[in-house]
């Protein structure tokens, strides 16, 4: 089972609110299902059709409930590789005019005497405009896994439609985008905030929590990775600086010899010969006094230097080195 039909899952099961709010769901639910079919002269005959059984059943007890109607439920077998089972509540012609003038959708004044978007007063309350966005999302919507990324989306059948659905949503803050597939318009957002309020907003509270735990886990993993990827640039660049301290130090050994350096320059020299491998601070440490990182690299560069100068074939005058003790070796923990 995928997340999307988790989501109308749980949108199916909510209760179905005051009668104000079935209207707004029943409309969006037969506009955006293409379900209201003109028999000519005024004779209509209106279905609600999905591969949600639950969907269905909602529809049904709710016609059922506020107007007295009983619809047909039938189940319609797909034809080719992708067509499974899909379940259709049908109305009888009588039903379907008296539910369509209840729902305010006919208009003789519009081709076949259909609205094309429902009337002003369906969705002037909140919960009618969240009531219909649930709809169309359980009739036309799609969100993907949550662990492949973030993009909820609910294709309406005409573009007049799609921005009168864009328009409940943005009431909500709800910054949708726009995109034409195949002929019709795809209402759409992207970024996991707008995902998560969206879910919200229809009331699949339940999903929302589960993304925002896979949102959750993947933030932590990737600031893990992150931090192991610093960590690792962080020690091969410490590793290479060490590597070219040592190429110095040698440099200065062969060329002058340690012993001609000032003696803060020599304990530093064979300090950091010894102990490759060790940080700058504990570097320090090792000294008599010890001293902070700054004055060991302030120590290190002045020994680049000597060495660079040397390979350049530069005369270097150091005078003659002060005695001084000797650093302390340091043992296999560094100290």
């Amino acid at each position: 089972m995928s997340f999307a039909s988790d989501v109308k899952g749980e949108l199916a099961r909510l209760p179905r609110g005051e009668i104000c709010c079935a209207r707004s769901e029943l409309a969006a639910a037969l506009l955006f299902s293409g379900g209201i079919a003109w028999r000519g002269r005024g004779r209509y005959a209106a279905t609600i059709t999905t591969a949600d059984a639950s969907i269905v059943r909602r529809f049904f007890a709710m016609l059922k409930e506020r107007w007295g109607i009983t619809g047909e439920i039938r189940a319609l077998s797909g034809d080719g590789l992708n067509g499974g089972t899909r379940y259709q509540l049908a109305l009888s012609q009588p039903d379907s005019l008296a539910l369509l003038k209840a729902l305010d959708l006919l208009d003789e004044a519009m081709p076949f005497g259909l609205r094309a978007t429902p009337t002003e007063a369906l969705t002037h309350y909140s919960c009618c405009r969240k009531a219909f966005a649930r709809a169309a999302f359980m009739m036309c919507g799609e969100i993907i896994q949550p662990e492949k990324g973030y993009h909820i989306e609910i294709t309406a059948p005409t573009e007049e439609l799609g921005r009168y659905l864009g328009e409940q949503l943005n009431y909500f803050g709800i910054n949708v985008k726009n995109t034409c597939r195949k002929g019709k318009l795809v209402v759409y957002c992207k970024k996991a905030e707008e995902v998560s309020d969206m879910l919200t907003l229809l009331g699949a509270s339940r999903a929302m929590l589960s993304m925002e735990n896979v949102r959750v886990a993947r933030e932590v993993r990737n600031r893990v990775n992150r931090q192991m990827n610093c960590d690792a640039s962080n020690i091969n660049r410490a590793v290479s600086a060490a590597e070219a301290q040592i190429r110095d130090i040698r440099t200065i050994d062969e060329e002058l010899g340690l012993d001609k350096l000032p003696r803060t320059l020599r304990e530093m020299a064979e300090a950091r010969a010894q102990n490759p491998e060790i940080s700058l601070s504990e570097l320090g440490e090792l000294l008599e006094p010890p001293i902070g990182k700054s004055g060991v690299n302030a120590r290190l560069r002045r020994i680049a230097e000597i060495a660079d100068r040397l390979r350049s074939g530069e005369e270097i005058e150091l005078g003659r080195p002060a005695k001084g003790g000797r650093p302390r070796k340091a043992g296999p923990d560094g100290q």
